[in-house]
């Protein structure tokens, strides 16, 4: 189990945050999942993660009885845990309080939510956690943020009408011409995902209310998605359009969001 925490987010799209997302990017983190029930019983029972988790939140991963589950949760966890300090540290905000007195919630839509007993020195960083196949990742950040990784699979094909329109898979290919179909469709799903999340702050969007607004713009292989909101309440102050930053890796797709300081 050596390794078993050690970051995977890739450092080009760290690198591409904080040069889109200015004076405030988020902090992310990108872990493999356990692979069997020993590995994860490994990761619950080490003084690490012990240090990490919640009470409650050992609690809620003992009543799981599935083992993918088990491991989605624990995972996503860990990277909560992980990116939340990395994302304190990195501020220079002082001393954070103990992760195993930090408690992930799940709010009152979903999202999930960071409650710290007691603490009133500062409002608590905004969360965003994803898992998909073999990994779990997590965002924090000062802003309404998401996350989500998105495994290259073949279902994407067939319900491609859920989410992505004639226009947008166009420009997908316009753009990236040398992917196949369903890396161009786990690529959009998840720059929509990571946009729903981020959106839910003020409400959560359907799929087909976000619209890849131009071209994907690719540097450094890391892609800059821009997607518009259709349908904007009145008198509800969400933004009409998102900055995504996404990448590839080996068989998924990863992308980040967060939105843009007034």
């Amino acid at each position: 189990m050596e390794g078993a925490l050690r970051d995977l987010f890739p450092a080009g799209l760290r690198q591409a945050a904080a040069a889109i997302f200015g004076n405030s990017p988020p902090a992310a983190i990108l872990l493999r999942q356990p692979e069997s029930a020993s590995d994860k019983d490994f990761l619950l029972n080490t003084p690490v993660i012990t240090a990490l988790l919640h009470p409650s939140e050992i609690a809620r991963f003992n009543e799981y009885r599935y083992a993918k589950r088990r491991a989605e949760y624990l995972t996503g966890r860990i990277c909560a845990k992980m990116a939340l300090k990395l994302f304190w540290t990195g501020r220079g905000f002082g001393q954070l309080p103990a992760l195993a007195a930090v408690e992930i919630i799940n709010g009152a839509t979903g999202r999930p939510l960071v409650n710290i007993a007691g603490w009133t020195s500062r409002p608590p960083p905004l969360i965003s956690i994803s898992h998909g196949g073999e990994y779990g990742a997590a965002i924090a950040a000062a802003m309404p943020c998401g996350i989500d990784i998105q495994e290259h699979k073949e279902t994407l094909l067939r319900v491609r009408d859920r989410y992505c329109t004639t226009e947008e898979f166009r420009l997908l290919q316009e753009s990236l011409a040398d992917r196949e179909p369903v890396a161009l469709l786990a690529l959009l799903w998840a720059a929509k995902e990571a946009a729903k999340k981020t959106l839910s702050f003020w409400r959560m969007p359907g799929f087909l209310d976000l619209e890849l607004a131009s071209p994907v713009m690719t540097a450094a292989d890391c892609h800059h998605i821009s997607v518009a909101v259709k349908r904007v309440e009145k008198n509800l102050p969400v933004p009409e359009s998102v900055t995504v930053l996404a990448t590839e890796l080996r068989g998924y797709s990863l992308a980040i969001c967060q939105a843009m300081a007034s």
